[in-house]
């Protein structure tokens, strides 16, 4: 799988040096800045400062640009051995660490010091921060170390500050979970989301308990035949929150806010309407008193997010005229900067929203290649666009839709 440091790649262009011009400046061979770029290799320290300045970054600014790995695709690219199955080439890749992670049961014993919890949370810190940004491929590849250093804390870490290790763990099979669900694998997003709960628990960490609810009930969403258990879920852990009484602690707000939001999307889903709007005005309810858009334990619960999930629920009832109508009314940039797969998202709704209509393929090209724009993984990582491609390809006469076809080959579905 080739992989490439895309914002790394694009900042260089930015200034516009090729990559000749690059190595000239920083006294390197060409090849050099190409196997950085890569990802084959990564700058030593004593490259980094002069990188940094030559791109007119912070050291920062430079190590963000060098950890945001994605996989690297060209038109033509060979799917393997899982033609057959594109959607399961593409989990396969991503999440073949995060696999061997989870079905490991037995580990050595740790060859290094034990990890600080300050440099466990960075690394939760980190691998949330990837996801939200629609750095999959990053996210994916941090996040069996990531699991590994906070498994190990648990183990080791004394008194009080063992509570502390299991929510980190807990909050890291939580991110872990949500890229499960992303790719489409229910089962891993499943279990993920199990170890998460079992690790809030211990921690007697009830907004991450409430959270783990909701990442199951994703991954039951991605499972054939278990869309009921997933309503179930989420009702019967909201009416828990409800019994608690309203919290005033953000966090709990957020998890409650984040749960009726799934639940409103999933009573669309089975054209409840009318339950899906009640529980969208609860979720308003909770947004107003939070009263900003913010980003507690990575929900990106907020007024906007609600707003977000509106257009999503009229999609999923099948209402495209709805989901315009609400989206007209959107201003994504009010969310947090790092929510940039939120954003992204609202584009492959409208893309599913537009190809409700037998005629209208060619605009909803555009509004996924527009998620391309804002998060250029998301066409192969997200399974929402993956088969919204698939039915648009399904759809192809004797004339090709305009941009299709490189759309699909880049997420991943043509060879």
């Amino acid at each position: 799988m080739a992989l490439k440091r895309h914002r790394l790649c694009q900042r260089r262009k930015a200034l516009g040096f090729s990559q000749e011009r690059l190595a000239e400046a920083l006294g390197v061979e060409r090849s050099t800045v190409a196997r950085w770029e890569s990802a084959e290799t990564d700058p030593q320290p004593w490259h980094r400062t002069r990188i940094a300045a030559a791109l007119h970054v912070t050291l920062e600014q430079l190590d963000d640009m060098l950890v945001d790995v994605s996989v690297a695709t060209g038109r033509g690219q060979a799917m393997g051995d899982d033609t057959c199955n594109p959607a399961s080439a593409i989990r396969s890749q991503l999440l073949i660490g995060l696999r061997a992670f989870l079905t490991s049961y037995l580990h050595d014993p740790p060859a290094q010091p034990t990890p600080s919890l300050a440099d466990v949370r960075r690394g939760v810190v980190r691998v949330h921060t990837l996801y939200q940004r629609a750095s999959y491929s990053s996210a994916a590849r941090l996040l069996p170390e990531v699991l590994r250093q906070a498994t190990e804390l648990t183990d080791r870490a004394p008194g009080a500050r063992r509570i502390d290790a299991f929510r980190l763990l807990a909050a890291a099979y939580l991110a872990a979970s949500k890229l499960a669900s992303k790719v489409g694998d229910g089962d891993t997003a499943l279990l993920a989301a199990d170890r998460a709960w079992t690790a809030a628990r211990l921690a007697n960490h009830r907004a991450l308990a409430a959270l783990a609810a909701y990442q199951a009930a994703c991954g039951l969403l991605r499972l054939p035949g278990r869309a009921d258990e997933a309503a179930a879920m989420t009702q019967t852990s909201i009416e828990h929150l409800v019994r608690d009484g309203r919290a005033k602690d953000p966090d709990l707000l957020s998890a409650h806010g984040a749960l009726l939001l799934l639940a409103a999307v999933i009573a669309a889903r089975r054209d409840r309407r009318k339950d899906a709007d009640d529980l969208l005005v609860q979720a308003e309810g909770l947004a107003a008193e939070l009263g900003s858009d913010q980003n507690r334990l990575w929900t990106g619960f907020g007024p906007t997010n609600v707003v977000i999930h509106t257009v999503s629920a009229a999609v999923e009832s099948r209402d495209a005229e709805r989901a315009f109508d609400i989206a007209s009314r959107l201003d994504t940039s009010r969310l947090p900067a790092a929510l940039v797969g939120r954003r992204a998202q609202v584009h492959v709704d409208l893309a599913a929203a537009t190809a409700m209509g037998a005629k209208e393929s060619p605009l909803a090209v555009l509004h996924i290649l527009e998620a391309e724009r804002v998060a250029p993984e998301v066409v192969r990582a997200n399974a929402q666009a993956r088969n919204l491609l698939t039915d648009l390809l399904s759809r192809e006469r004797r004339a090709a839709t305009p941009g299709l076809r490189p759309l699909a080959e880049r997420a991943g579905l043509l060879a």
